[in-house]
């Protein structure tokens, strides 16, 4: 009968530390929980600040890209109209080359004077208006540099 005694009691002994083990786990798990819980409780804080902001800077990012979608379809047109300035450049080039060899240089130069008369024009205009954006910049500059009236 002793010997079942003896049984009983590592029985119990194991229980009981089994049980003190389960007991410093749980306690372990139960901080762990609190600690999550806190932090959750932070991340929920931020959240609330940084959203609004996240929201504002989604918005602000989806202006841009509308803004640079409408400025690239606006370059499609520039794009065209030098892709046509360039097909009539070639085509006024063909028909110089076939017109060259049919005319005589009297005719040819008779025929291409209002092109001729168009390029001189426009290259006036653009020296012109170099001048003025030139005369233009000098005189912002000499109105900042005003006269205090004071020699020194």
């Amino acid at each position: 009968m002793a010997v079942i005694y003896v049984g009983i009691l590592f029985i119990a002994i194991a229980f009981a530390i089994v049980a003190c083990y389960a007991a410093f786990a749980l306690s372990r798990f139960s901080d762990t929980m609190r600690s999550l819980g806190k932090s959750m409780t932070e991340l929920e804080k931020e959240m609330h600040y940084i959203t609004p902001q996240l929201t504002e800077s989604l918005q602000e990012a989806d202006k841009l890209v509308d803004d640079i979608s409408e400025k690239v379809n606006a370059t499609d047109s520039v794009f065209d109209h030098v892709e046509d300035v360039g097909t009539s450049v070639q085509t006024m080039n063909q028909l110089y080359l076939q017109q060259k060899e049919t005319l005589s240089e009297a005719e040819l130069e008779k025929k291409l004077q209002p092109f001729i008369t168009g390029i001189t024009w426009s290259e006036a205009f653009m020296q012109v208006f170099k001048m003025y954006r030139t005369g233009k910049g000098s005189s912002m500059n000499d109105s900042t540099s005003v006269n205090t009236g004071r020699e020194g």
